[in-house]
């Protein structure tokens, strides 16, 4: 089923429609890595005009969401096993102190909404199960919640800043990774991607991670945190497919008509 567009606010700049719209685009990888981004082929898949992509653009280069290379012009940031790897180092430099602060400073309602967050979760369907964008961005959004139920009790606003950036990277890596490319076919390595991936998203290790917070087990929850923030990059090395080269484009069947007609334009 194509995933429909969200319609631009009428508030917003025109800027500031076409970066909210790309940047939604690619976090959902459904312009995938690589992908080349010629204002002219944006221009007539989303309807953008050309001055409002180059702005556009360039914000998401600051963001490290788009790459630029002479001769060859924008494109969507690549991802890759040595990204994830970097990512991974980020995650366990940030989240682990969010965590101990939270820990230290987290009251009765902290703990009610991690719970609620955790019971939300449970009652998720794995998109390993279901692959469709519907499943999909349910589970992610809860997980995502559970997460930040987590840290929230932490007080350091610069940390919980990079710790929401290094999320919606991490999105973009689970998706062309991982979770697209378990959709098609049944070779032995996407059997591998499917079981590595229903390990990582099982309940249990959210579960272990949730008591030993409410517990203030700070040793346990520290080492749970950083077996969980490691376990996306041991999908990718087990299963193989972080060492091939990422698909250029989503499967046709998932991807909305503005952005196969981006592909087709490249």
């Amino acid at each position: 089923m194509d995933h429909p567009l969200q319609a631009p606010d009428p508030a917003e700049s025109k800027t500031d429609q076409a970066y909210q719209l790309l940047r939604r685009e690619i976090l959902a990888a459904r312009l995938p890595a690589d992908t080349a981004l010629r204002p002219t082929a944006l221009n007539q898949a989303y309807g953008l005009g050309w001055t409002p992509v180059r702005e556009a653009l360039a914000r998401l280069e600051a963001e490290r969401l788009v790459v630029y290379q002479r001769n060859r012009g924008f494109a969507v940031a690549p991802v890759s096993s040595a990204e994830l790897q970097d990512l991974r180092r980020a995650r366990l430099a940030i989240e682990l102190p969010l965590l101990t602060e939270a820990m230290e400073h987290g009251d009765d309602a902290w703990e009610a909404a991690i719970v609620a967050a955790h019971h939300r979760l449970t009652r998720c369907t794995l998109p390993v199960d279901d692959p469709s964008e519907a499943t999909l961005a349910h589970w992610e959004q809860m997980h995502e919640a559970f997460h930040k139920a987590l840290l929230q009790a932490a007080v350091s606003t610069w940390l919980l800043r990079f710790q929401a950036q290094i999320t919606e990277q991490l999105q973009r890596h689970h998706r062309v990774l991982a979770i697209l490319p378990t959709r098609e076919g049944g070779s032995r390595d996407h059997q591998r991607a499917r079981a590595a991936l229903r390990r990582a998203m099982a309940l249990e290790p959210h579960t272990q991670l949730m008591q030993a917070v409410l517990a203030r087990d700070a040793p346990r929850a520290l080492a749970l945190m950083a077996e969980h923030i490691g376990a996306t990059l041991d999908v990718f090395e087990s299963s193989g497919v972080g060492q091939k080269k990422p698909a250029r484009a989503t499967p046709a069947a998932r991807r909305p008509h503005t952005a196969r007609r981006a592909a087709s334009t490249r």
